[in-house]
């Protein structure tokens, strides 16, 4: 259901309810006053009878009782002489008494019909006067009371509906704007929506709606610069690949076929080796962020890698070392961090061409894992583009520039604040990463 037609019906349900309970209202008080007012006529009609006693009584016309409105014709009337004895009524008044009280307003039921009786005596207590109408009478008249009160309330309803439906379509208007920007913009048109008439309830929903458009061209610019660097890395094995299959099949010397071959296979080694890069990397793009639930031990998931990683270390004549101290609980995931931990690891030993010492340290509010090692470092001016999708810098080794792009990724997903920079000497390269301190009991 729409807003426009949810307010509209929730706007003239309500009104709708409050016409009724105040024409309710109405009716009863009308018909209360309407009550009094017959009845205190019916007293000063009592009034005027009671005046005329003796022969004056005798001689009173029954028009001169009443007075001239539409409703003088309905008021009947009875005069006993003695309480017992009636001398003198109206045409429309029963022969036997309306009342039996001796004084004040009865309700009473005579001849059939059901009257309004007011009943009193003269000053001299020896004519009882009573004067009555019927309820028939006094229902009508209440009615046509409250049919006069309520006709322009019953009017003004439907007129008040239409104002109503007038008011919220042009306070939705705006609203409807924005749903034709939304609808007039294409797939890939990600520029803001107009907020200058957005009505403040909205702005903040509109504002949400550009940061979503934001992060999608973001993510789009990303996307695409991601395809387009992808392709390109991929670009040179594939040539490479090519061209060495060329030569294995065109040369008749097997030693030379042999080293073509075995060219080809470690393109394909690097392919594979890239084409893991990129999905995992994809991978940890799509999960903007994740539940840390589990406690671990950051020195033992480091130790572990170590482990698999020392044995190649080796027979390159690579030394690691580790160190640890303090309590190293984290809060994450096992495999992520121990995938940040080998590309850390193999990034120094591949690039550093030197020793390396890895140190797991407990730190005021967390645990800080330091990855170093003593080669030629990196250009300053590269530092701050460590950790780009393809970017190496000055390496000239085997890679594809993604080892570091998916330790920042891991590390961002642990919040985790993650540094580069040359070793203080001059020499050497040290990668930094500072995790807070997960559940210590």
């Amino acid at each position: 259901m729409s807003i426009r037609r949810r307010l509209l019906m929730l706007l003239m349900g309500s009104i709708t309810l409050a016409w009724l309970l105040a024409a309710l209202g109405a009716y009863v008080d009308t018909h209360r006053e309407v009550d009094r007012l017959l009845d205190a006529h019916l007293a000063h009609v009592t009034s005027i009878l009671a005046a005329q006693t003796g022969h004056e009584l005798l001689e009173l016309e029954t028009d001169d009782l009443l007075e001239p409105g539409d409703y003088a014709q309905q008021v009947s009337f009875q005069v006993w002489l003695g309480g017992s004895e009636l001398i003198l009524k109206s045409a429309d008044a029963p022969g036997i008494r309306l009342s039996g009280l001796d004084a004040g307003f009865a309700d009473s039921t005579a001849a059939g019909r059901k009257w309004r009786v007011f009943t009193a005596w003269d000053q001299t207590r020896s004519v009882l006067i009573e004067v009555a109408e019927e309820h028939a009478v006094r229902e009508r008249i209440a009615a046509r009371v409250a049919f006069n009160v309520l006709l322009p309330l019953g009017i003004a309803l439907p007129l008040l509906g239409l104002l109503i439906w007038w008011s919220v379509s042009r306070a939705l208007r705006p609203l409807d704007h924005l749903g034709d920007q939304l609808g007039a913009k294409q797939a890939l048109a990600l520029e803001p929506l107009d907020l200058r008439d957005v009505p403040s309830e909205a702005a903040p929903l509109v504002h949400q709606i550009n940061e979503l458009f934001t992060r999608i061209r973001h993510s789009t610019d990303m996307e695409r610069r991601f395809t387009a660097d992808a392709a390109h890395e991929l670009r040179k094995p594939v040539a490479a690949v090519r061209a060495q299959a060329e030569v294995a099949r065109s040369t008749g010397d097997a030693t030379v076929r042999s080293k073509a071959l075995d060219q080809v296979i470690h393109a394909c080694d690097r392919m594979g080796v890239l084409m893991e890069q990129l999905l995992t990397l994809a991978r940890l793009e799509q999960a903007p962020s994740m539940q840390l639930q589990t406690p671990l031990d950051l020195a033992l998931i480091v130790r572990n890698a170590i482990a698999e990683l020392a044995p190649a270390a080796l027979q390159n004549g690579i030394d690691i070392s580790l160190e640890s101290s303090g309590n190293t609980t984290v809060t994450g995931q096992t495999a992520l961090l121990d995938m940040l931990v080998r590309n850390l690891v193999s990034n120094a030993i591949q690039h550093g061409r030197s020793d390396v010492q890895v140190r797991v340290e407990a730190v005021p509010g967390g645990v800080t894992l330091t990855v170093s090692d003593a080669g030629p470092g990196v250009a300053p001016a590269d530092i701050t583009q460590l950790g780009d999708r393809f970017f190496r810098g000055g390496a000239t080794g085997p890679g594809s520039g993604l080892g570091l792009s998916i330790v920042r990724r891991v590390a961002d997903l642990h919040q985790a604040a993650l540094s580069f920079r040359n070793d203080d000497t001059g020499r050497g390269f040290v990668a930094s990463a500072t995790f807070p301190a997960g559940d210590r009991s």
